[in-house]
This record gives structure tokens, C-alpha cells and sequence, in this order.
């Protein structure tokens, strides 16, 4: 793994100390935690439970909206105030400020088994020992294609793969024709221009958004999912106002009109709720290439701060709420996708009375171990923000017809050049 993949992922490591707090002069902590449904919640009550076996710590959490949690936070430091820890989804808002547990850890190396092997176990200098412990990874957005499963059974046509099995793109393409042969559908597949939806499949087709940096990135697998889109959109597969961001995918596969529909996790209650009765559908392993199968993740995660008074208190509270069961529950209640690969990968009691939900929220926990270490980086990149933006725009004026394929990806990758050099002080 190339040296930036592995300084931005060893901000969210699994950090845990064994009993820590259990002796300690009672204390107490302060938890600054953002939510986007109930995940604060959630943690006041696994909190709670934690101080009860815990009796000298307890944690005041203190929820913040998402949109300013790293402006306060920045503030709060600033202000020599800062809590102990926190929740973020940026993990580069305070670098250089975070807490090392390392030297609070027992036993690190067997607490990284529980992630996917080529994020966690290397460091900048190829020695495990070396890589500083700032927090976890408490749940991630995964991206991976939705399917109508009524339109493949109507057509006769059996669901590539098999299974939890990866199918190729070809195969898929292949099938999802003789479903719109066979049944009228109008659209193959439908997906909108932007954010993660097309970094996965660029991925799988081999892109390598790392080994030269991101600003000097490998788009040729980008470029060949593009060709792909070109090709549909020109057959009126796919419907063009989703990829010019005028329109929105999810519409069409809600109402039937396209069989697959890339998109995330986040998206499955909406999904289920707009859908209702009309069709079966179900999540289905990404489609793989010359790259493999991957999706691409957005992380959330807990850290430590540096400017704590009670380091080992901290420690024993990331020991709690990193372990099977808190981990297990966090999801559960939360209606998110572990990061821990064993979690991701066990039958997790999703806490919802619609059982097409739960089991795509699991078929999501499934992808968790094909995530390649770029799926999982890309969004923690200092540059991510800016190839987004960018991407967006000449993707979206390459599709209008304004630019050729060439002239886009030149102007994507001369943007996260200037951006790069910018930030080098160039």
C-alpha cells in the first residue's frame, strides 16, 4: 500500500486498552458526537451501560448538527477547550491534534485482524509498530448496485453471479439486455453523475486513484465505465438527464423503469419506502473488472484527542465501544454498515420491522471485505472534495457533448493538479 493510502487510514485504526478505567479516581469525559439519525443516541445508551460497569467514568456526549461538528471542534481546540473525544467524518480536521493509544494497547496487532488486511496492516515505513492509533471507524456508506428482482424473474433470466459471487460487468450487461428484451424495461441501468457512484466502477475497471497520487491519478478504468455510459446513454439505456444532473436515478428505479441503480447504503429506507410493494429488489455484489469488485466507502469514526487530561479513561471507553458487542449493536440500532470485517460479516439483528431492509443493509455488510484500500481512502483524501467537484463538472459537460473524453479527463486531472500544487505551497 503506497505511503498516503496508509497515513490517512492509520487516522481511523481500531484503538483499544484492556480495563483501563476500572482502577482509576472517578472522572469525567466529554464526548462531542454529530448524528444523522440516532447514532448519539445510541451512544449515550452504550455510554451509559459503559459507566455502570465502569463505576469511576462517566461521559457527558454532547451532539453537535454534522454541518458544524469540525468547525466546532477546530474552535473548541483553538479555544484550549476541546472534548476528549469525538465523532467526526472528517478525519484530517484536527491532524496533529489527536491522541496516540498505542502505547495504551495490550495487544494492537490481534485487534487489527478484525479490519480488511490491506488497510490496516501496513505503515509508512512497512513496520506495524510505527502506525499511531488515533480512534476507529464506528460505520461507513457503502456504494453497490440495487437490482429489480421482479423484472429478472419475469424475463426468466437468472441474476448473475450467484450467490454473494462478483459477476463480471460484461456479464452483467449481458443479462440486464435480455431483461429489457424480455420485458419491456426501459432502462439498463441508472446512476447520477457525482460523488461515489462512478469511483467504484472506475475502480473495478482498474482504476488506481493512488500509486502516483490522486492529482496524477490512473483514470483509464474511469475512462472505460465512461465509455460504457456513453454507449448506453446512445442506445437510450440509460436515461441522460442523470448523468447531464438534471435528473435523479433512485426515481427511475423506483417506479420499475431501470433494473440496476448504483448508488449507497444510506439510500435503502428511502428506497424501500418509495418501491413499497410495486417490485422485489435486492442489493447485489459489485460488478468486477480488471480492477475486482469494490464499491467505495464514506467513513465515520471516533478519535481522541491530544489535549485530554485522562488518556486511559479514553482508552477504556474505545476498548467498550470497539468490541463485538457494542460494535454489533451500534449498527444494529443505527441502520449502518460496520467497517469491522467480522461484524460486517455476521448476521447482524438490523433493528427494523421491514425485512427487505435488513437484508439490504446485510448484502451492503457483505461488501465490507472487498473494499480495496483506494475504495476506502478516496473520501479521506485532502484532495477528495476538489476531484469531486471537478469530476462532476467536466463529466457532466462531456455528457452534454461540450467536451470530448479527452478534454474532460484532461481538464479533471489539470484541476487536482493545481489543487495539489496549491496545497504544497506551489
Amino acid at each position: 500500500m503506497i505511503k498516503t493510502v496508509v497515513a490517512i487510514v492509520s487516522l481511523i485504526a481500531l484503538a483499544s486498552v484492556a480495563g483501563a478505567g476500572a482502577a482509576q479516581a472517578a472522572v469525567a469525559l466529554r464526548f462531542l458526537c454529530f448524528q444523522e439519525r440516532n447514532e448519539c443516541e445510541v451512544y449515550a445508551d452504550l455510554l451509559a451501560r459503559f459507566s455502570e460497569e465502569n463505576p469511576g467514568i462517566t461521559v457527558d456526549v454532547e451532539v453537535a448538527a454534522e454541518d458544524v461538528i469540525h468547525e466546532r471542534l477546530s474552535a473548541e481546540t483553538r479555544a484550549d477547550a476541546p472534548p476528549d473525544f469525538a465523532r467526526v467524518s472528517d478525519l484530517d480536521v484536527l491532524k496533529g491534534r489527536y491522541l496516540n493509544l498505542r502505547p495504551l494497547l495490550p495487544d494492537p496487532e490481534t485487534l487489527y485482524q478484525s479490519f480488511p488486511d490491506e488497510i490496516i496492516f501496513r505503515s509508512m515505513s512497512g513496520d506495524f509498530q510505527d502506525i499511531g492509533l488515533y480512534g476507529y471507524p464506528d460505520a461507513a456508506k457503502v456504494v453497490a448496485p440495487f437490482v429489480n428482482l421482479s423484472r429478472f424473474e419475469e424475463a426468466g433470466v437468472s441474476v448473475p453471479g450467484g450467490g454473494e459471487d462478483a459477476a463480471s460487468w460484461d456479464e452483467w450487461l449481458a443479462a440486464l439486455d435480455a431483461v429489457v428484451e424480455a420485458t419491456g424495461a426501459t432502462y439498463v441501468l441508472s446512476v447520477d453523475n457525482k460523488d461515489h457512484r462512478l469511483a467504484g466502477p472506475a475502480m473495478s475497471m482498474g482504476a488506481d486513484y493512488y500509486s502516483a497520487g490522486l492529482s496524477a491519478a490512473d483514470l483509464d478504468g474511469l475512462r472505460d465505465f465512461l465509455q460504457v455510459l456513453t454507449e448506453l446513454k446512445d442506445d437510450a439505456k440509460t436515461p441522460a438527464d442523470t448523468l447531464l444532473g438534471t435528473g435523479k436515478s433512485q426515481e427511475y428505479f423506483a417506479r420499475g423503469e431501470a433494473l440496476m441503480y448504483i448508488c449507497g447504503s444510506w439510500k435503502v429506507e428511502e428506497v424501500a419506502a418509495q418501491v413499497g410493494d410495486d417490485f422485489a429488489w435486492t442489493i447485489v455484489p459489485n460488478p468486477s473488472g480488471a480492477g475486482g469488485s469494490t464499491g467505495v466507502a464514506q467513513l465515520t469514526g471516533l478519535v481522541a484527542l491530544a489535549d485530554t487530561a485522562q488518556p486511559e479513561a479514553v482508552a477504556a471507553v474505545f476498548e467498550y465501544l470497539s468490541g463485538p458487542a457494542a460494535t454489533a449493536e451500534f449498527a444494529a440500532r443505527t441502520l449502518t454498515i460496520p467497517i469491522n470485517v467480522s461484524i460486517a460479516l455476521d448476521d447482524i439483528d438490523y433493528d427494523t420491522e421491514d425485512p427487505v431492509v435488513a437484508a439490504a443493509l446485510k448484502a451492503f455488510a457483505r461488501e465490507v471485505p472487498r473494499l480495496q484500500a483506494q475504495a476506502i481512502a478516496l473520501d479521506l483524501h485532502p484532495l477528495a472534495p476538489v476531484y469531486y467537484e471537478a469530476s462532476n463538472t467536466y463529466l457532466r459537460q462531456y455528457f452534454a457533448g461540450e467536451l470530448t473524453l479527452d478534454e474532460a479527463l484532461a481538464g479533471l486531472r489539470e484541476r487536482l493538479e493545481q489543487a495539489a500544487n496549491s496545497a504544497d505551497g506551489g
